[in-house]
This record gives structure tokens, sequence and C-alpha cells, in this order.
């Protein structure tokens, strides 16, 4: 039988082999921030993200739609606890070859409201446990482009000896 230690503190296994991450972030843990440790932890800077768990606050951006032009909503904050349903991203780099998480999420608050959209770091933190698997990407380079005709940044996904 595994102990588990009465301060619990982030940690994850890599299956090298099969190219497969699996943790865990701790409670005070910083979503993305975290996610992004996980990553730097292991070299990775490709792949995907799959998660569930508990969050005591976050911080997220929802699409609007007005006058025929789609953006981003203004942050949108929950300051009380929620439970993470779904929780998806993949993992690239930005222009300047910095580490970097697209990632978007499905809640449930505790009054039984459903909700969800394209998460921020720095404001969302876990409150029990989040668990995660990342997939590892070899040989692809996900990078972070401005699209000039929407002005959103998104994913292009290169061969890596194309980034």
């Amino acid at each position: 039988m595994v102990k588990v230690p009465v301060q619990r503190t982030s940690r994850s296994v890599f299956d090298q082999k099969r190219g497969i991450i699996m943790g865990y972030l701790a409670p005070g843990e910083d979503l993305l921030g975290g996610l992004k440790k996980v990553c730097e932890q292991h070299g990775v800077k490709s792949g995907s993200i799959s998660c569930i768990g508990s969050l005591s606050n976050i911080e997220i951006v929802q699409l609007d739609y007005n006058n025929g032009e789609m953006a981003y909503s203004k942050p949108i904050q929950w300051n009380t606890p929620v439970e993470l349903l779904s929780g998806n991203g993949f993992i690239g780099v930005d222009e300047q070859g910095d580490l970097d998480i697209h990632f978007h999420g499905v809640f449930v608050d505790h009054r039984k409201n459903v909700s969800g959209g394209h998460f921020l770091e720095g404001k969302t933190i876990v409150a029990i446990t989040l668990e995660f698997t990342i997939i590892v990407a070899e040989g692809i380079q996900p990078v972070r482009e401005t699209y000039q005709p929407s002005g959103f940044s998104l994913f292009n996904f290169y061969d890596e000896s194309e980034a």
C-alpha cells in the first residue's frame, strides 16, 4: 500500500516508451503554470493534455459575437470552487519559442451551473487535486501564431524539421 503524504505536492511520472505523462497538481497550484512546470520538467514542447479535478477559483474568457465579429470576452472570474468536468489542451510554443498551452474546459459550480471556456494562466488555482494525462507528440511542433484575418492567436502544426 502506498502512503499519501500529509502535505501533498504535485507529482508526475513519464512513460517515455509510450510518450505518456500522468500525474496530479496539488492544492494551491496554478492550473496552466503547474502544467507548464510538468512539461518543462520532462522536456515536453509538443503534445495534448486531458484532465479533471477541482479548482478553488478560475479565470476564463468565452467567445463573444457582436455585429458579425467574433472576439473573446473580458476575463470572467469564479471565486468559488468548481469541479472541472473535462479539461483539454494543446502544448506547443509561441512565436518566440516559449512553451505555450491552449486550454479549454467545462466545469460545474456549487449551484450546479455548467459553464466553460478558454482558461487563463495565473488565476485558476487547484482546490483538492487536478489529475492529468499528457500525450507527448514526437516530430510535430505546434507553434502559436497570430492569424491576421481574425487577429486570433492560433496553433499551426509543423513537422519538427520545418519549425
